[in-house]
Formats: structure tokens, C-alpha cells, sequence
């Protein structure tokens, strides 16, 4: 059993930093609980020192002695000036056991077993305020669901030398708590890309689809998100054959993290599939590989859903599917898996603007 680096008090949990990314720092943070129905935890990330930038830094805390099991929203502050992105997450178990570590190696994938990554804060978008679940939606933790640590993920963009120089915590996360379980159970399906973007793209396109195995659910808002090379991502779902939901996003304008599906819901069945497509414009001599760096690119498109908190282990954890962007998936060179709606879609596309081909084929 994991040793738990914490003292525990009736209304407070002090957190003792034994490790930072480069040097020790110790520090004491506490996750303060207040005493009404809806109450709420706050996170303090403490000072400490990157020496490069694109530093990843995670930090886990004991999530079962808090004593309100049920989250329905959460904030996350964050110094911007040194922040990319940040994520939050329940874990029933972690890689580490150190309250503090350096995760670069680990990154999107730092729970064991059951875990639901829920919030963030992401520095291309415009738009940051406190987030709430739908009325009916919650996620219950605790020692019985198997979610024992609260996980936090910090994407630094810049170096950090002087953690003293700081104006504050790097960040804050509130999660907003209530004593009542609610109808149905949050979790989320993450469509990713990776490979690279040949030089000289005029419209280079990244393509996934993703079939739906899984139970019914809800899904009720998504995130898209590429970096500066991408201009518009589209997202659909597709039910035998039919376009059922569609979305197109200029990522250049973003305005809010979270957009919410027209309508409320869109309903996901077994046999659905989930496709993704994002264009990008590369300029440049070099090719723009998608990675965990900010220079680096990303074609993103996350759904948030509900489904019945009876079913508690239909999702122990989120679903995450990804496709190398050399591969044109949507219409497959043998057909196998094909979607005819959205081969068609593909060969309109590739009739309207091809990308010029070069030379280079290589990962730089």
C-alpha cells in the first residue's frame, strides 16, 4: 500500500512537498473543506523550479479524506505567464510516490487503473471562468470507486529558475464539492493525431474515425484544440452511414474550452463512429511533428458524456483513441473500415485543393 505523505485533520489536509522537478523546495499546501452542503477543496500547487521550458510537472494528493464525495464543478487558476496548459484528474493509483515529479514521460497517461480526467485550463483559449457539470451530472470518488488521488498535470511553457520571483502559487485548482450523488456519472472519449506535417502544406488534412463499442451515452459539450499551424477542425458522428452530428471550429478563434453540443445532447450508440479532421497550413521548410512540446502541433477533439451512475464500471476509464496523420483513415487505401459518407467527403476535399508533395519524408 502507497504511503501516504499527508497529515490528516478533521477539516484541513496538509500536503508536505518532498520533491520537485530539479531542486528541492519543501513546501506546505493545504486543501481547505468547508463545512456547507456544497462545499469545495482547494489545491495549491507550490513554487518550484523548471530549468527548461515544455517542463511537464504532475502533483497527486489523497482524495478520500475529504469528506464531500461528490465534485460538480471545479476552477483552475493558473499564472499565464509561464502556463501552456493544466489538467486535473482522479487516479485510483499513480506511477510515483512522490507527492511532486517531473512527468514529461508520462504524459496523458499518468493514472493506474481507474481514473477521470474532468478539467483544465488550456492557454489557447480565451475564455476561463468556473465550470460546472450539468444539474444531473457528478463524479463520486472515494476509497469504494477506486479513486484514492487527485492528479495534477502542469505543462509549463516557460522555465521557472527563480521559483521566489513568482508572483504566486503556479496554480490553484477548486474543486466545488456537494454531499448528494447525482444521476449520472461524468466521463470523456479523447480523439488524438500524431505523426508530422510535410513542409510546403497548402491543407494538409489529419483524419481518425473511432467506432463506439462501448454502452449508450450523452455526450453534451466538446473541446477542439489544435496549435499554429491548424485552422479548422471538424468532428462528426456517424450512424449507419448518415451524418447524425457534425462540428467545424476554426481553432484560430477560440473562445471557450468547452463548447456545448447544439441542441443539449447527441446521443452515442454501439456501432456509431466517431470522426475527426483537422487542416493545417505548413509554410515552412521543416516538418511540424505533433508532440508534447508547444511548438509542436496537435489535432484534439474531446467529448465530455454522461451515462447512469448505476453503471459505475461500464467506463472505468476515459476512452482514447489515436491515428498517424500519414494515414488518410477516412478512406483507406484497401477499404477496409470505410465510412462512405465520409470517403466521399475526403475525395471532395482532395478535388478542391491538393497539398504540393516534396521530398522530404522524414521526422525532423
Amino acid at each position: 500500500m502507497r504511503q501516504q505523505a499527508t497529515t490528516v485533520q478533521p477539516s484541513v489536509i496538509m500536503i508536505s512537498i518532498l520533491a520537485l522537478i530539479t531542486l528541492p523546495l519543501i513546501q506546505t499546501s493545504p486543501i481547505k473543506i468547508s463545512s456547507e452542503v456544497t462545499g469545495k477543496a482547494v489545491i495549491q500547487i507550490p513554487r518550484f523550479r523548471a530549468e527548461e521550458p515544455d517542463a511537464y510537472m504532475c502533483m497527486a494528493v489523497p482524495a478520500t479524506d475529504i469528506e464531500l464525495k461528490n465534485v460538480v464543478g471545479y476552477k483552475v487558476e493558473v499564472i499565464k505567464e509561464i502556463t501552456h496548459h493544466i489538467s486535473v484528474a482522479f487516479c485510483e493509483d499513480y506511477e510515483t510516490n512522490q507527492p511532486l515529479w517531473d512527468c514529461k514521460n508520462h504524459h496523458g497517461d499518468i493514472c493506474s487503473g481507474r481514473s477521470i480526467a474532468f478539467g483544465g485550463w488550456d492557454g489557447y483559449s480565451g475564455h476561463h471562468k468556473d465550470t460546472w457539470f450539468p444539474d444531473d451530472v457528478g463524479i463520486q470518488f472515494g476509497k469504494d470507486l477506486k479513486l484514492n488521488y487527485i492528479v495534477i498535470q502542469m505543462h509549463l511553457e516557460e522555465a521557472v529558475l527563480d521559483p521566489s520571483a513568482l508572483k504566486s502559487n503556479p496554480a490553484n485548482i477548486t474543486l466545488f464539492l456537494t454531499e448528494q450523488s447525482r444521476k449520472y456519472s461524468y466521463q470523456k472519449v479523447n480523439l488524438f493525431s500524431y505523426g508530422y506535417i510535410p513542409p510546403f502544406s497548402e491543407d494538409f488534412k489529419a483524419e481518425l474515425t473511432y467506432k463506439w463499442e462501448g454502452s449508450p451515452i450523452n455526450a453534451y459539450e466538446y473541446f477542439a484544440h489544435t496549435h499554429a499551424y491548424g485552422y479548422l477542425l471538424e468532428g462528426y458522428i456517424v450512424r449507419n452511414n448518415t451524418i447524425i452530428f457534425s462540428m467545424k471550429e476554426n481553432t484560430q478563434e477560440k473562445k471557450q474550452d468547452m463548447t456545448p453540443v447544439e441542441g443539449g445532447l447527441v446521443e452515442i450508440r454501439p456501432g456509431d463512429v466517431l470522426a475527426l479532421r483537422c487542416s493545417y497550413r505548413n509554410p515552412g521548410q521543416k516538418n511540424i511533428t505533433f508532440g508534447l512540446k508547444g511548438g509542436d502541433e496537435m489535432c484534439n477533439l474531446i467529448y465530455n458524456f454522461k451515462y447512469d451512475a448505476k453503471d459505475i464500471d461500464a467506463f472505468p476509464r476515459s476512452i482514447k483513441s489515436g491515428a498517424d496523420v500519414q494515414d488518410r483513415v477516412w478512406c483507406p487505401k484497401d477499404g477496409i473500415g470505410q465510412v462512405d459518407v465520409l470517403c466521399d467527403m475526403q475525395q471532395a476535399a482532395s478535388v478542391i485543393r491538393r497539398p504540393r508533395t516534396t521530398k522530404y519524408s522524414n521526422v525532423i
